[in-house]
């Protein structure tokens, strides 16, 4: 028995062979993707490791040159390091995490400069600290740094037991009377005092006479009423000046004058 011959329709040959050429071409074509992405990252790669794209220059504005190696060190930015590759986010949340330090930006300059701006918190009064030590404190009452008795702000006697970085809460009335003094004020100021019990902020002048302003209300006016005093009265023999109603500010005189 004679085996049966199969005869293949040419039509049918050539789709079939039609079909094995299109996979073919796109195999070619995936295969020209992934080698394009290949080399362009390897491109990438390549430029970001020359020198032409590292870290050549560093500028930083906003604050005292003194404290630029400080804001480096937090930055963990340095000459050499690759443009592409900083994480300017991370440098920026390392410099804000500085006690003294408000707000910072960090970006690229390209080809080769990263900037840094800082905006520095202000310090506003200083206060005795643990270990005989004075901390200077904002404006918001965030410790910001050491100083000494000698820091040319108004000292506010409420001891501070916190590290840098903290609030020192219990300053918010002092904080305001310092805030409402104007400079021919603090002038006569040594220090803010604060009676915890009764919550009542007081001012140690120069020359020994105390001011008693009450409790943290009618700042201005008590201020403004404390000036007043100062301005036109006889001051000689003073020992406590009472401004807790500043329309009716009085005098305490030490006997005999």
């Amino acid at each position: 028995m004679n085996a049966a011959t199969v005869t293949v329709d040419p039509r049918m040959k050539a789709r079939r062979i039609a079909v094995i050429r299109a996979q073919g071409r796109r195999r070619l074509r995936v295969l020209a993707v992934v080698l394009g992405l290949v080399l362009a990252a390897a491109a990438a790669w390549g430029v970001s490791r020359t020198p032409l794209l590292d870290v050549d220059r560093i500028t930083i504005t906003g604050t005292d040159p003194a404290d630029g190696t400080e804001i480096l060190d937090s930055s963990n930015v340095s000459v050499g390091l690759p443009m592409l590759f900083l994480d300017v986010d991370e440098a920026q949340r390392s410099v804000e995490s500085l006690p003294w330090v408000r707000s910072a930006q960090v970006w690229r300059d390209w080809p080769a400069t990263v900037r840094i701006a800082v905006e520095p918190r202000v310090p506003a009064a200083a206060v005795p600290a643990s270990e005989g030590r004075t901390a200077l404190i904002d404006a918001n009452g965030y410790a910001i740094g050491w100083g000494s008795e000698s820091t040319a702000v108004p000292h506010v006697s409420v001891p501070f037991s916190g590290q840098l970085g903290e609030i020192h809460t219990a300053t918010d009335g002092p904080l305001a009377v310092v805030a409402a003094m104007p400079e021919d004020l603090r002038a006569w100021v040594r220090s803010v005092t604060l009676e915890t019990d009764h919550d009542e902020i007081g001012l140690a002048l120069v020359g020994g006479a105390t001011v008693v302003l009450g409790e943290p209300v009618l700042i201005d006016d008590k201020i403004s009423a404390l000036r007043a005093v100062l301005a036109t009265a006889d001051l000689a023999c003073v020992t406590t000046i009472d401004v807790t109603m500043p329309d009716i500010a009085t005098v305490t005189r030490h006997r005999p004058c």
